[in-house]
């Protein structure tokens, strides 16, 4: 700075002096104003005030509802019973001393669940009498008639030309359910001869008549009039019929 200008020199003491005057004074007003603010807080601070709200009690009632089930009525199914009933398959053997045959009509009726097919004619000699046997299918015996009718012609209940057996006597054989072909598929069940002489004691001739609806008739041609008796089989099931010679 150069001290040769003294004007200068008095200016700038002057401009220092305002200054410190300037911020002695904001200073000043800086302090005042923080120690007023103070008190106006702590003027302005209220007492502490509690304020309790009590609010009404309020009851909720939840209905409960209480459902009663009552048993469902027992149900009791009843099935009915089926009983089937089948006759069991019976043999009688019937009796081989030709002294106790006689010439009465033999019938029976069918037992268990007979086949209707025929499967064979047999004939055996027996000493004293001549046997004759007709095998079927089946689980049973068929029924049957077999008793001595008038000749010397025959003809089967679905007409045809009439049968005359060789013989002087007939004992004519009646077998129902009788066929010689299997009832489902036709085929032939019975592929013997239908007339045959077996030259057994009085037996002239075996002639098969007819099958029309399952009525079999086969004629057993004789000599005389003699005693038989019928019986049936099973394994296979059969019907045997025995003459006296």
């Amino acid at each position: 700075m150069d001290d040769s200008n003294p004007n200068l020199r008095i200016a700038l003491v002057v401009v220092g002096g305002l200054i410190i005057a300037i911020m002695v004074t904001l200073l000043f007003v800086l302090f005042t104003a923080g120690d007023g603010q103070s008190a106006a807080i702590t003027d302005i601070t209220a007492p502490s005030t509690t304020t309790t709200t009590t609010l009404p009690a309020t009851t909720t009632t939840v209905e409960t509802t209480t459902t009663t089930t009552e048993p469902l009525p027992s149900t009791t199914t009843t099935t009915p019973t089926t009983t089937t009933t089948v006759a069991s398959s019976t043999t009688t053997e019937g009796s081989s001393d030709p002294s106790e045959f006689d010439t009465d009509t033999k019938t029976a009726d069918f037992t268990g669940d007979p086949g209707s097919s025929l499967t064979a004619v047999r004939t055996g000699d027996h000493t004293t009498f001549s046997r004759v046997v007709f095998d079927f299918e089946g689980d049973g015996t068929p029924m049957y008639r077999v008793g001595y009718e008038s000749g010397p012609t025959f003809t089967g209940s679905g007409g045809g030309d009439p049968i005359s057996p060789s013989g002087s006597v007939f004992l004519v054989v009646r077998i129902v359910p009788g066929l010689t072909y299997d009832v489902d598929d036709f085929t032939p069940t019975y592929l013997g001869p239908t007339s045959f002489g077996p030259e057994l004691g009085s037996i002239v001739e075996i002639v098969f008549v007819d099958d029309f609806e399952a009525e079999m008739v086969w004629v057993i041609g004789l000599t005389a009039e003699e005693g038989f008796q019928v019986s049936t089989r099973v394994d296979p099931q059969r019907v045997v019929v025995d003459i006296a010679n």
